[in-house]
């Protein structure tokens, strides 16, 4: 393999270089920022619990008197449901009702777990006496006003928005929505529902990579099947400029004589091509006109679905301003076939994983991994990843798998 090929880390490296995060923010009830980028931390400014409270439904006593009188007998003094408070401390010889959630009153310092009483004609009796702070939260023991909550750079998710919700917070800072084009280019492409060639294929590539960037909350814009003509797709590019933060493209960024997308975004701003050690994929351009990032795919379907998998939604995480990893999640699994291979590129394999009896996930790569086989992917729920430098695997190995979906 030459050296100017890159791993995928050192690509990766490069590509996250290039990408900027945006800064412009906007606020958004909580009800519409689930899936958004948080632009400031957010800060407590209300205790959690904001008093004393039973963590259980039970009788609220004091131990000290309990243990002065050795009393396991009570006068119940009255009930505490929770969004109401006793009216008066809690007198000697006596306990309070009390249910889960309910402030203590003044003058208990324990809550008898109501399994652990019994209710004999407006008295409670102790069947087993509790000990000092027994099924009491204390105040701000969970949060404390002037605690981060959330740190900036979270994708929010719905426990985020509960926490923000219970502190009273019904609005939120977050990063706008990036804008991120799409176009497939190609003279050989016709757009599914329209009449075709009989030299053409549909064109599939756009609604995977928009589906796929869909999962990280973009604002998507489809600028649909540009034809190879020098002409049309610079007037595409430079358009796009003006509107998108970044462009993502599939085809043209080959070798072949009529592909002019490389020459293009160099002649109007910039671009690298690389070669990636990775299949399938291997081709990849990064390049940018003006303030626009440009991503070039490869037209292969498969190989576009992984290389937008690998590269370009970490991409879009960082000028999202994400805080947390970047690299796609993965687990170990048990492959459950030979594989016989030629080393040099790390091999994303498509693959089944499932649980086997005793819980530990097992991996079974297809036979065929051509790269042009479709069907490869949506009979797949994850992809096998081969290291570099293997060339052989047998049963029983471990390997990592990236889960198409989870």
């Amino acid at each position: 393999m030459s050296s100017k090929w890159l791993s995928l880390e050192e690509a990766l490296t490069k590509a996250l270089d290039a990408a900027k995060a945006i800064t412009d923010v906007e606020q958004v009830s909580i009800f519409d920022a689930h899936n958004r980028i948080l632009a400031q931390d957010v800060v407590a400014n209300v205790d959690v619990p904001p008093w004393d409270n039973s963590a259980m439904d039970g009788y609220a006593v004091n131990t000290e008197e309990l243990e002065q009188t050795a009393a396991s007998k009570l006068e119940v003094q009255g009930v505490i449901t929770a969004g109401m408070r006793a009216d008066t401390p809690l007198q000697p010889g006596k306990a309070f009702k009390i249910m889960t959630g309910a402030p203590v009153p003044e003058n208990a310092n324990a809550v008898v777990m109501i399994e652990n009483t019994s209710e004999i004609e407006g008295a409670m009796v102790i069947n087993k006496r509790p000990i000092a702070q027994e099924n009491i939260r204390k105040k701000a023991n969970d949060i404390a006003r002037g605690d981060t909550l959330v740190k900036k750079g979270t994708r929010l998710h719905a426990e985020h928005l509960m926490l923000l919700s219970s502190q009273g917070k019904n609005a939120v800072d977050v990063i706008r929505k990036l804008r991120v084009g799409v176009v497939a280019t190609g003279s050989e492409l016709a757009a599914p529902g329209s009449a075709r060639a009989d030299t053409q294929i549909f064109e599939s590539n756009r609604v995977g990579v928009s589906s796929i960037l869909q999962n990280e909350n973009v604002e998507l814009i489809d600028f649909g099947i540009v034809e190879d003509d020098e002409i049309s797709l610079r007037k595409l590019f430079t358009d796009a400029s003006s509107r998108v933060d970044v462009m993502v493209s599939s085809g043209g960024v080959s070798v072949g004589d009529a592909d002019y997308v490389k020459d293009i975004i160099a002649e109007l701003g910039a671009i690298d091509f690389w070669k990636i050690a990775v299949k399938p994929g291997k081709p990849f351009a990064l390049g940018n006109i003006n303030n626009t990032l440009f991503c070039g795919l490869p037209g292969n379907p498969v190989s576009s679905f992984v290389t937008a998998k690998l590269l370009v939604v970490p991409i879009i995480k960082k000028m999202q301003g994400q805080l947390d990893a970047y690299m796609p999640f993965s687990v170990s699994a048990t492959i459950t076939t030979t594989i016989n291979r030629r080393a040099g590129r790390r091999d994303f394999q498509r693959a089944t994983m499932v649980k086997n009896e005793c819980g530990d996930w097992e991996v079974t790569p297809f036979k065929s991994q051509s790269s042009g086989v479709m069907t490869s992917i949506t009979s797949a729920n994850c992809l096998m990843v081969v290291p570099e430098d293997v060339s052989e695997l047998q049963v029983g190995d471990k390997v990592e798998v990236m889960p198409l979906h989870f």
